[in-house]
């Protein structure tokens, strides 16, 4: 006579996820937007930059706001700890997708390796900030422009994981209205200069705004992740005779 038997073993597995630094993303978010905004009021006590509200009015740029004087140094002890914590805080990200969607290789990988990228475009625009040289101004524009463009699209491609996997649901909104604004002045940016010749102070106020939104979304983000765990269950038979 044959005894099948069959066995049924529940394994629960925990994978609790603890980012590499804990408050990471909430230092870019606020080394970021308090060392552009001293940058800029060092700059303008010292006559390098008029008075305004550049996000709105665009009377400067970023990157000159932080070449010359005190903000010149308050500006990389500030920004350079942000591009290292930047590329700290996607690596963070693929560990987290890792844990909540083992299973989706591309949205687990695609934001990290575009992120990184980005802040290494950033380290770079930071480490020839204020150098004089045939190539200095053109490896500045281009990292910077390399930097907004790359976040830009894994922040994208983040909120298209957060918005099912986050643990509070205000984040993916939120989250999205913030990618929205981005690419608003994106398409502002553009389409604007095909109608109008002078586009300096459009520009510089869209890189000021946008500076300061890529800047939010890794605190935004990270309030989602206090802890994922995946529970797995496993159906073992045994067949004994």
């Amino acid at each position: 006579m044959n005894v099948y038997t069959n066995e049924l073993r529940n394994e629960h597995r925990e994978s609790t996820f603890q980012p590499w630094f804990k408050f990471g993303p909430f230092l870019i978010w606020i080394l970021f937007w308090v060392g552009s905004a001293l940058g800029y009021l060092f700059s303008y006590v010292g006559e390098v930059v008029p008075w305004c509200i550049p996000h709105i009015e665009g009377c400067t740029s970023i990157s000159r706001t932080g070449r010359y004087g005190v903000s010149f140094y308050l500006f990389k002890l500030t920004m350079t700890p942000v591009a290292i914590l930047a590329f700290v805080y996607w690596l963070d990200m693929a560990r987290w997708n890792k844990v909540s969607a083992p299973t989706g290789y591309f949205l687990n990988l695609a934001p990290t390796i575009l992120g990184c990228l980005g802040a290494i475009a950033l380290l770079l625009q930071m480490t020839f900030l204020g150098l004089e040289c045939g190539v200095c101004r053109p490896i500045r524009s281009n990292s910077t422009s390399a930097f907004f463009l790359l976040t830009f699209f894994a922040q994208w491609l983040v909120w298209v994981r957060i918005r099912k996997q986050s643990e509070r649901t205000w984040v993916p909104k939120l989250y999205l209205i913030l990618c929205s604004l981005l690419s608003i002045d994106l398409v502002l940016f553009v389409t604007v200069p095909n109608f109008v010749d002078n586009t300096s102070a459009l520009e510089n106020s869209i890189a000021w705004r946008t500076s300061y939104l890529i800047a939010l979304a890794p605190a935004i983000s990270a309030f989602g992740w206090p802890r994922v765990v995946r529970k797995t269950q496993t159906l073992r038979s045994s067949d004994s005779q």
